[in-house]
């Protein structure tokens, strides 16, 4: 520091006279120059940078402070920023004199970078043992100005060895405790996965930021080796940590802010862009103050605005599916054949587009789309015979529901809604349609057949009875009516007799006791896949299986029918139903109705197994 001062008083006077001796031939020369002051054009890249990345930390650091005064981890988010600026803006001095300083003047902004390199750290230290889980009291981080006073006295007193001991080895310290206190503040949040996440975004940018320094600058001084960088470069990876903070205030909430304050910086960092090129184009290029202003103003609308938007776009807004995608979607939801299909699509859609870690039915009504719960969970009112729906943790757990998350489940919702709509007035015309078909098969077609049924012989007679028989269960499928359980087994019993009875075929077929077949119900669809698919396992009997005698035991279990039908006959093949006894349209059938056929053979005869999904009287 004293020979700094030498030299600063050397350079400062009218002139200052350079002796160069050349060690050869012991020639002398003498050279008279005239200092003169360096303008800001003159000062280096490292200036600006180290300057720039002290004002970018102090600046995103005030901002979250400035939008939640009362919390304290934003607090010492922004008194890290103080630190940095305290930090870098002596150190852009200094680091980048010509050829001295006043020593004074020198150790004053040592000190002061010293300063504030201990409360970057200080404050980053507790701001992880605050945030997101307090670690301790808030009395207790009291203790960390004062260790890091007494740390920052040793070093300017000189009562450690030497100023990179004093400066590095804190630091280094400092270092390893924020990221034992990430760790520890991670595994805390183990069970909470937006926490989880924020904790990754927050020491993820903190740890590449600081630690990127330390690891370029103090571990190669502590270990006396030339820093393949300059102190001064290696400020820009502070940028790193609060750009990253930025990006995850928007993308975690960080310190919970909301989506204007996001704005604001946005609209602040273009303020600051129109003035610093207006201050430009007047300071270097002497153009007067409106030129000035107007081509500031062009270059900020096509320079700045364009990539603004595209920032706001690919950064903060997140990709919505394209609208074809989403219309099909809704689509398939709305014109799904059942009940049980559509609630499944519409909650297939939902996890599609949020992958929520948890769809579960909402706890109380839902009249409209909601995001509840500072963002973790997301209400979906019922639609598509779904009821209403809670999304909880949405992106695997690494987000939280915002704004345009809002939006679309809110569009989404009318969309299926309106084909709803759409799909029961399409329903309405299809049923009237299928009235009036079912109106014209009993008045004509019926009135007809029963007509001939008086005038035909005993042998023509059970087949008329048995058109009938088809045409009714046509007229009440078309009218939508649903058959009783016991009515249909019933007729299907009858008809079995009737047929085995000519071939000669013994049938044993129990009545049922459960009381459930009498609430039980069957609609069109059931109804004529179980006649049919029993019509088709007699006729395999009778035609296959050489047997003697025929057995149908009915089981009812919940809300489930099985119909077994069992013979003594030859059994079939080893290919198996639908190969050769025609029982693949069987399988199709019950399939189609959500059940299913279950084939057994022995060589003592074959087995069928029909199991169908019943319907309660009254319930869906």
């Amino acid at each position: 520091m004293k020979r700094q001062t030498e030299l600063a008083g050397i350079i400062s006077g009218q002139t200052v006279a350079l002796d160069f001796t050349d060690n050869a031939t012991r020639t002398t020369y003498v050279a008279t120059i005239q200092p003169r002051a360096r303008s800001i054009a003159d000062l280096p890249v490292v200036f600006w940078v180290q300057l720039l990345s002290g004002l970018a930390g102090f600046a995103i650091g005030a901002w979250v402070w400035s939008m939640r005064r009362g919390d304290l981890a934003a607090g010492m988010f922004a008194l890290s920023g103080v630190g940095l600026l305290l930090s870098a803006l002596p150190a852009a001095i200094y680091s980048t004199r010509e050829l001295a300083i006043d020593g004074g003047s020198f150790f004053g902004l040592s000190v002061l970078n010293h300063f504030g390199t201990h409360m970057f750290g200080g404050a980053m230290i507790a701001l992880f043992l605050s945030y997101p889980r307090p670690l301790v009291r808030p009395v207790w981080l009291l203790a960390i100005p004062v260790i890091l006073a007494a740390t920052l006295t040793a070093d300017v007193t000189r009562l450690l060895p030497d100023p990179v001991t004093g400066m590095y080895v804190p630091m280094l310290l400092e270092m390893l405790a924020i990221i034992a206190l990430i760790l520890l503040q991670r595994w805390l949040a183990r069970d909470m996965p937006v926490t989880r996440a924020a904790m990754r975004w927050l020491g993820l940018s903190v740890v590449i930021g600081a630690g990127a320094f330390v690891a370029a600058i103090a571990i190669p001084l502590l270990l006396e080796i030339e820093p393949a960088i300059s102190q001064g470069f290696a400020f820009a990876f502070f940028l790193l940590i609060y750009s990253g903070i930025a990006l995850g205030i928007r993308r975690y909430r960080l310190f919970e802010l909301g989506d204007w304050s996001f704005r604001i910086l946005f609209y602040t960092s273009g303020a600051v862009v129109l003035l610093v090129l207006d201050a430009a184009l007047i300071w270097f290029l002497h153009l007067e103050r409106g030129p000035a202003l107007g081509i500031s103003l062009l270059i900020t609308s096509f320079g700045y605005l364009p990539l603004r938007d595209a920032l706001w776009r690919g950064i903060y807004s997140k990709r919505l599916p394209p609208v074809h995608e989403l219309f099909a979607g809704a689509m398939e939801v709305a014109f799904s054949l059942t009940r049980a299909e559509r609630t499944e699509r519409w909650r297939a859609l939902l996890a599609r587009l949020y992958d929520p870690l948890k769809i579960v039915p909402a706890e109380t009504p839902v009249g409209d789309v909601a995001v509840v719960d500072d963002g973790l969970d997301m209400l979906i009112p019922p639609v598509a015979d779904s009821p209403a729906l809670r999304l909880s943790y949405p992106f695997a757990g690494k987000g939280m529901f915002g704004p345009h998350d809002l939006q679309l489940a809110k569009q989404l919702v009318a969309l299926v809604m309106q084909a709803d709509t759409n799909r029961d007035a399409y329903d309405r015309g299809v049923l009237e349609e299928r009235q009036r078909i079912a109106r014209d098969l009993h008045d004509d077609v019926g009135a007809r057949l029963l007509t001939g049924l008086h005038s035909v012989d005993d042998r023509t007679r059970p087949v008329l009875h048995a058109a009938l028989s088809d045409i009714r269960s046509i007229v009440s499928g078309l009218n939508g009516e649903e058959a009783a359980l016991d009515r249909v087994l019933a007729e299907a019993r009858h008809e079995t007799a009737r047929r085995l009875e000519t071939v000669g075929i013994a049938l044993e077929w129990p009545a049922m006791e459960e009381e459930l077949a009498q609430n039980a119900v069957l609609d069109y669809r059931q109804t004529k896949a179980l006649v049919s698919s029993v019509r088709e396992i007699v006729s395999n009997v009778m035609r296959h299986a050489h047997a003697t005698r025929v057995r149908a035991d009915i089981a009812l279990t919940g809300t489930d029918l099985t119909l077994r039908i069992s013979d003594d006959g030859w059994g079939m093949p080893a290919d198996g139903p639908g190969r050769g006894f025609g029982l693949g349209n069987v399988q199709r059938r019950v399939e189609e109705i959500g059940g299913s056929l279950t084939a057994t053979s022995t060589p003592g005869g074959t087995s069928m197994a029909i199991a169908v999904p019943l319907k309660t009287a009254g319930h869906p």
